[in-house]
């Protein structure tokens, strides 16, 4: 109860930090899922196969959704919640679900590398590019295993980890989080600067080099929240005892991180999404300067019957005039319209 007391003096409140996890695991879910539909959506559009870098997101996302479901799990035993307020079965439910993180980030920061080097390897199909991406791409292979790894043993027995009246130990976790985020960092700056000097060579123009650059950049994002999540964690590892409650911040970010992650790896398949996107302004102009067909049908003829009419208006025209000029022109010519027998007599008398 004392500690109950001092929390409420500090100024928490019970339950008021689930609303963060709640907005992150949403906001994740969300664009992650958008971003690979859009992707698979722009394969549709450009009328090409799934490639092998397409599937590797996919199954990012899957674990994205595990690493999200987990979230959900904790969020349901305590998370949010000063460890005061939580039942001693839930928490051992949090502790045990909590457990799985080691399994489930891990997998999916390794399939989201590896899906952008991948696609690495199909767009610049050259040997410098594919040595340094199969070489990256072992480098995040044997991280991935070397996290899951340790995560076995995080406490030996791995039982004493929601069981701490099991006889054993548990591992540094701030050295634990230092190795898990350290090789992250440094594997996300390669994969950011390996395509640079290939995009620069390549024979497109000047504004499509400089978009490509942009869009390959935006990886810079995950290593920014990579580098957040580690000062995140290394806090965790020193904030006390109230787990359930100082959770939040390193479990918001272990939705965002990956979920940016997995944007930025399907932003650079967007372009033909892009392109039919732009056009779409300049093809409504166009079509608001024709006609329909119905108005075209009736602008020609009211175009027929307006020429008919002229037509007869003129002839009519003519007609009269023909016969009001007619004693003008006789009176021109006099011997237009007289017999011939008086033209003759009138030229013999002459």
């Amino acid at each position: 109860m004392a500690a109950v007391a001092q929390a409420g003096k500090v100024g928490y409140d019970h339950d008021n930090l689930r609303h963060v996890v709640i907005t992150a695991t949403c906001f994740a879910l969300s664009i992650s899922t958008i971003s690979v539909a859009l992707r698979l959506l722009c394969r549709k559009i450009t009328g090409t196969k799934v490639f092998f870098d397409d599937y590797l997101i996919i199954v990012a996302l899957v674990f994205l959704y595990g690493v999200s479901l987990a979230g959900v799990v904790l969020l349901y035993n305590g998370l949010g919640t000063h460890i005061h307020f939580v039942p001693a079965a839930d928490l051992v439910v949090y502790l045990k679900v909590l457990a799985t993180g080691s399994f489930l980030y891990p997998l999916c920061i390794a399939f989201t590398k590896l899906s952008i080097l991948a696609l690495y390897k199909r767009i610049f199909s050259i040997r410098p590019m594919i040595l340094a991406a199969n070489t990256v791409g072992a480098l995040v292979i044997l991280w991935c295993f070397g996290v899951c790894l340790i995560g076995t043993v995080t406490c030996i027995p791995l039982q004493k980890l929601w069981d701490p009246s099991i006889p054993g130990g548990c591992i540094n976790l701030a050295k634990f989080y230092y190795g898990l985020q350290i090789p992250n960092i440094v594997t996300d700056a390669v994969i950011l600067v390996l395509p640079m000097k290939h995009v620069w060579e390549l024979q497109v123009p000047r504004s499509q080099k400089v978009m490509l650059t942009g869009i390959f950049l935006l990886g810079a994002l995950t290593l920014a929240f990579d580098i957040v999540r580690l000062v995140t964690l290394i806090e965790l590892s020193q904030a006390g005892n109230d787990i359930t409650y100082n959770q939040v911040p390193a479990s918001v970010w272990t939705c965002i991180e990956p979920c940016v992650g997995i944007t930025a790896a399907c932003l650079s398949n967007m372009r033909p999404l892009f392109l039919m996107l732009t056009r779409i302004p300049m093809k409504i102009p166009r079509l608001a300067s024709h006609p329909s067909s119905t108005d075209t049908r009736e602008a020609t003829r009211s175009k027929i019957v307006f020429t008919r009419t002229v037509r007869v208006a003129s002839s009519h025209g003519e007609h009269r005039d023909d016969r009001s000029t007619a004693p003008s022109r006789l009176h021109r010519f006099p011997y237009i319209g007289r017999s011939p027998s008086m033209s003759i007599s009138i030229g013999g008398a002459a």
